[in-house]
């Protein structure tokens, strides 16, 4: 254990080096709190033996400097007094102190003091490691709790805190942003001939092959069943139908076979809708309904292409 004697008498300071050294510490020993300080944020010492009364800083100064510090670890702070009166004990203590001795010390209350203070680092360092073991499993939990095992995406819950945030600083910020919706055509058709089996094994293809089409910054979710919501920050209704339409042609390109499709493999069809301040709606459930508006408009006119909801018509566009 490293340990800090800071004492600006010298017998009494050669007599703790050497009694410390002798039981296997790692020792520092200084005359005054200026150079204890110093010590202290140097070599991460984590028990301190510091006399009250010392030049530059005092114990009392010394102890409230540790405690306001942050330091990583736990400090076990013991002052070392000439005087054993009640109260001069107590403003020890509320000055950060977690323990005192009286002088001249004794070598076997010493041991024990500092016994008393490794069981309580030790304690400190285990409830620390703990801390943190719960930190990350809490933050495991989380991403489990927002993620759809299958696809390996973010689910619905996930997508609403999502899009929560960007409408968000995109109303705040004066941004704009895109919204896809998609769907995989004749998916049930698709589960009834090849086995659902296939169909998760194909859902887990397409999750992987959109988020391919994405920037880092944009998101993508599963909404249900076979349909997909991507999230396109900063993107307006333009460049988001090209987005649409990367992510299609990239579907259509897998060459997964689907008997029950035109083209005799998996497709998708996509609705997309665009976010900007010059809409009189601006909630973002507005934007997910014009999505899916838009999408099933691509579904009833053929499937496989990408259709539009224009913000200032009301009108749908498509098919791209």
């Amino acid at each position: 254990m490293k340990v800090l004697i800071a004492d600006d008498d010298p017998v009494t300071r050669k007599l703790l080096k050497r009694t410390l050294d002798g039981w296997g510490h790692e020792t520092f020993a200084v005359d005054n709190g200026g150079d204890a300080w110093e010590v202290f944020r140097t070599y991460r010492v984590t028990f301190v033996i510091a006399d009250w009364m010392m030049p530059v800083m005092n114990g009392l100064e010394l102890c409230s400097k540790i405690r306001s510090s942050n330091a990583a670890e736990y400090v076990y702070l013991v002052l070392l007094t000439g005087n054993d009166r009640k109260e001069h004990i107590v403003e020890g203590l509320n000055a950060g102190a977690d323990d005192y001795m009286t002088k001249p010390f004794e070598r076997d209350e010493l041991r024990v003091r500092l016994r008393v203070g490794e069981r309580i680092l030790n304690f400190e360092k285990q409830i620390s490691e703990k801390n943190s073991q719960l930190v990350s499993l809490n933050a495991r939990l989380e991403e489990l709790a927002n993620l759809d095992p299958l696809m390996e995406i973010g689910n619905r819950r996930s997508l609403y805190e999502t899009i929560r945030r960007v409408h968000h600083r995109a109303c705040r910020y004066l941004h704009v942003y895109g919204l896809i919706m998609c769907d995989i055509d004749n998916f049930k058709l698709y589960n009834d001939t090849y086995g659902h089996l296939a169909g998760d094994d194909a859902l887990k293809t397409v999750a992987g092959s959109v988020k391919q089409c994405l920037r880092f910054s944009d998101h993508v979710f599963r909404y249900g069943g076979e349909e997909i919501a991507i999230v396109l920050p900063d993107q307006d209704i333009e460049t988001s139908m090209k987005v649409a339409e990367r992510v299609r042609k990239n579907i259509e390109s897998l060459r997964i076979e689907h008997k029950g499709c035109d083209k005799g493999v998996l497709t998708l069809s996509c609705g997309v809708a665009a976010f900007d301040l010059e809409d009189n709606d601006s909630k973002w459930e507005t934007l997910l309904d014009r999505a899916d508006k838009a999408l099933y408009m691509a579904k009833t006119s053929g499937r496989n292409r990408v259709c539009s909801y224009c913000n200032e018509t009301g009108a749908l566009s498509g098919p791209v």
